[in-house]
């Protein structure tokens, strides 16, 4: 249920006894890491900050599409908005020679709800394991005390985020789904002898990937709406109004806060962040900025200044621009 132990392998770090005052590969690795927490921050996040504010700020005009839509942006904002953050944050540590644990690990690549909070807010999570589930009693008890320890510890995860009914009932969600995982696993597991399904095959990993993505998402339009009840009026309001599939080819997309150019470059980031993940999740003691690194100087150079100037041509800002605050300030 919830992860007792982090079973993930750990990324190399350089021994903090060797790190020098001067270290000039330790200076850029840092400056890397702050850099990619930029593009996640101001190319991706804020990017799709302004098509979930205005979704969802006027959802009542829209389709289910395009709602799912907005969820499914929010669920990348929300992720590049706190991953940057963190990111930032130990780049500028490690600059100075400190080291920062790691907060995210490739989330939206997990097999379940149980792996994706072995990948989400690792720090945050890792607290409630230890300071709350473990001492109720863990996994180490009766089944249904077990599923007491894993509400009780979501549902708390949820009032510290906030105290709305909104986020009890996110909190209350990955509770529920882990609960009745565990129930269903006995006939999962009849199901997939059945119908002689390979477990490591590639096409199963990723179908469990899609629905764990999409569980997740449904958790997130709790998290995003202004209430539990508008929460549950958007639910409705998708059902009700159907699913609408002409507004992938009508031009409905580009006029949702992002113009066609923005929509794109949105998509285009998202892209990019996607296949940093993959490289990630399939070599996970190698860094990309190791793979990078190992590159010929002209290789390495050309893609710093390439990286830099994505930031800084794409980035939202500038004085027309009003700066989006980091989601995870108001917690």
């Amino acid at each position: 249920m919830y992860p007792e132990s982090n079973t993930l392998p750990k990324q190399p770090y350089p021994d903090r006894s060797a790190v020098g005052l001067v270290d000039f590969d330790r200076v850029k690795n840092g400056l890397l890491l702050m850099l990619w927490g930029y593009f996640q921050k101001m190319v991706i996040a804020d990017r799709c900050a302004l098509l979930v504010n205005h979704v969802f700020n006027n959802w009542q005009h829209y389709y289910g599409f395009v709602i799912i839509i907005a969820a499914i942006f929010f669920a990348f904002q929300i992720y590049c908005d706190f991953a940057g953050y963190s990111y930032i944050a130990i780049g500028a540590a490690e600059v100075m020679g400190f080291r920062l644990m790691e907060n995210f690990r490739q989330p939206y690549f997990a097999c379940s709800i149980q792996e994706f909070w072995r990948r989400w807010h690792i720090s945050l999570s890792t607290w409630f394991r230890d300071y709350l589930y473990i001492p109720l009693g863990g996994s180490r008890c009766s089944r249904i005390r077990k599923y007491v320890n894993v509400m009780v510890t979501f549902l708390a995860s949820g009032v510290w985020h906030g105290a709305s009914w909104n986020f009890i009932v996110w909190g209350g969600l990955h509770g529920a789904y882990q609960i009745i995982g565990d129930i269903l696993k006995p006939a999962r597991e009849r199901l997939i002898k059945l119908l002689n399904i390979n477990l490591h095959a590639e096409s199963y990993k990723f179908f469990q990937m899609l629905v764990t993505f999409m569980l997740t998402t449904i958790g997130w339009i709790f998290f995003r709406a202004a209430g539990f009840r508008n929460a549950l009026h958007i639910g409705w309001h998708i059902v009700k109004e159907g699913l609408q599939p002409w507004v992938f080819f009508d031009k409905t997309l580009y006029s949702l806060g992002l113009n066609e150019i923005e929509f794109r470059t949105a998509l285009a980031a998202i892209a990019v962040l996607l296949v940093a993940n993959t490289i990630q999740y399939r070599s996970p003691l190698t860094s990309v900025r190791a793979i990078i690194a190992r590159q010929n100087l002209a290789f390495k150079y050309a893609f710093y200044l390439i990286a830099i100037f994505s930031v800084l041509i794409f980035g939202m800002y500038g004085p027309e621009y009003h700066a989006q605050d980091f989601i995870y300030f108001q917690f």
